[in-house]
């Protein structure tokens, strides 16, 4: 818990806030007395500053409370690892199949197909769609 709000990066965005928000606070005063001064759009500016503040805390808030482990390249690289280490050898890990990015091999491939046909079926429509016998456009109509 200590880690999560004193880290480094942590106190970077205790720092953006602590500047955006009293920033915000301050354009809104500036469009309030923009439009006392009998600019109608200011009503609207004075508005949108405040949102704006809030939006920023919502944002410092999800960054503080994010896992920079579990997102990114560094997510991304752990899920791989976590992929290979905890494949199977039938192309499901962790008893899911695969994600689009997941690496397959063809026997792999094949034994997804014969547990799945309608997976079969869909795979042979794609090669025929490559392969240009499946397109309309191709057929000449």
């Amino acid at each position: 818990m200590r880690g999560r709000w004193l880290s480094r990066r942590a106190l970077l965005l205790h720092v953006a806030v602590a500047i955006w928000v009293p920033g915000c606070a301050l354009a809104a005063w500036w469009q309030v007395t923009i439009a006392l001064a009998g600019d109608r759009l200011g009503w609207l500016y004075s508005v949108e500053w405040p949102c704006f503040a809030v939006f920023g805390a919502v944002v410092w808030w999800n960054l503080v409370h994010d896992d920079p482990d579990a997102v990114g390249a560094r997510g991304l690289r752990r899920a791989r690892a976590a992929r290979a280490a905890g494949d199977g050898g039938d192309g499901t890990v962790g008893g899911a199949v695969p994600g689009p990015g997941a690496d397959l091999d063809e026997a792999r491939i094949r034994a997804l197909e014969e547990r799945d046909p309608e997976l079969a079926a869909y795979n042979d429509y794609l090669a025929r769609l490559a392969s240009g016998d499946g397109h309309p456009a191709r057929r000449g109509g």
